[in-house]
């Protein structure tokens, strides 16, 4: 039992990761490099007509439209940003150091891949998990169910209360975004579980209020007046772009696991002695 759920996780796990990172490439990716260009920038801001001239430290001096607008200023390249580390050395002089980052291309794309491949792996040990504990054999029709459902817990319905979020959007601190999540996803694999296999007439109902409790109680989301940088269409698109991706990579998941637990089984079916 233990070498079927090893190795039927781990494969269909692989191949799920490279599902997702194809679809990631195509057409995730596109998206997060249209944002990372407006990172760093300021949200719009609605500015009334006068233009309030003023001055900086550097001496600099320019206006801005509207007395009141928000604004921040970088005066040198080497300005330090959040997660910047700043060394001073004895002269007085300083310099940063930027968190390091994958370069674009193909360190980018690698680790995505890895990232990719891990995360289906793991996603498969557990969908590996609940069909031993299911114990039934399954075709590759019925795999890919078990696939939408793996989507609806640990994306789709999740992400009516987070959804995915483009580099540089308001989103609350990560903690509690985190905990919404995994007690969201959670509590939705044992409501469908209920809905599915629930044989007294008590439990669909629980299972129905199990999916609508945490959006009930509702998900963590940025302060009032928190403003993204990137454009709300970019981000809309990745949110939709985003789910599709991930449907994907369950649907090959739920496919390939099927496929490698009838493999595994006719093998050992055929390699039992004979009585």
């Amino acid at each position: 039992m233990l070498y079927r759920l090893i190795v039927s996780g781990l494969v269909s796990g692989a191949i799920a990761g490279i599902v997702a990172t194809v679809f990631h490439l195509l057409l995730v990716e596109p998206l997060i490099f249209a944002a990372e260009q407006f990172e760093g920038q300021e949200p719009a801001v609605a500015a009334a007509a006068a233009e309030v001239p003023h001055a900086h430290a550097n001496g600099l001096t320019h206006a801005h439209t509207g007395g009141g607008a928000l604004h921040a200023h970088k005066t040198t390249a080497n300005t330090p940003e959040a997660g910047d580390t700043v060394h001073i050395h004895e002269d007085g002089s300083t310099h940063v150091h930027e968190p390091w980052e994958p370069a674009d291309g193909v360190q980018r794309s690698g680790l995505t891949l890895v990232a990719n491949i891990l995360i289906g792996i793991a996603y498969g040990t557990l969908l590996a998990t609940a069909l031993t504990l299911y114990g039934h054999g399954i075709t590759l029709q019925q795999g890919a169910i078990w696939g939408i459902a793996g989507y609806l817990c640990f994306n789709f319905l999740p992400a009516l209360g987070l959804p995915p979020e483009v580099p540089g959007a308001a989103a609350a601190d990560l903690f509690p975004r985190q905990v919404w999540w995994l007690a969201t996803a959670f509590v939705s694999a044992l409501g469908l579980a209920l809905l599915a296999f629930g044989n007294l007439q008590i439990w669909k109902p629980l299972g129905l209020i199990l999916l609508i409790t945490p959006h009930v109680f509702g998900a963590p989301h940025a302060t009032a007046g928190a403003v993204g940088t990137a454009p709300p269409e970019l981000a809309s698109h990745f949110v939709v772009t985003t789910l599709f991706s991930g449907a994907m990579m369950w649907l090959a998941l739920g496919i390939a696991m099927a496929y490698m637990l009838q493999r595994i089984d006719a093998r050992q079916t055929a390699t039992q002695p004979v009585t």
